[in-house]
């Protein structure tokens, strides 16, 4: 099996997140976190708060996430 495949989303994307050009993955967790304040912002302006109706015990599969955000990292880490 090609090594690419091996591991899950998460620990690709923490090997990208390491070895990836820094000035590439610190733009990139930026966009990821200013994502974050607008889309929170924009919860609060609209009645709902954000951390009062999160549900710490609900976790996601970020997988589609780790994939996307490897992936914006590695294609501009060429």
């Amino acid at each position: 099996m090609v090594e690419i495949f091996d591991g899950t989303p998460r620990d690709k994307f923490y090997d990208v997140l390491f070895n990836a050009n820094r000035n590439l993955v610190e733009d990139e967790l930026d966009n990821l976190l200013n994502s974050f304040s607008l889309m929170s912002e924009f919860c609060e302006l609209n009645g709902f708060d954000v951390w009062a109706n999160l549900n710490v015990t609900e976790i996601r599969d970020l997988s589609d996430l780790y994939i996307e955000l490897t992936s914006n990292i590695l294609s501009k880490n060429e």
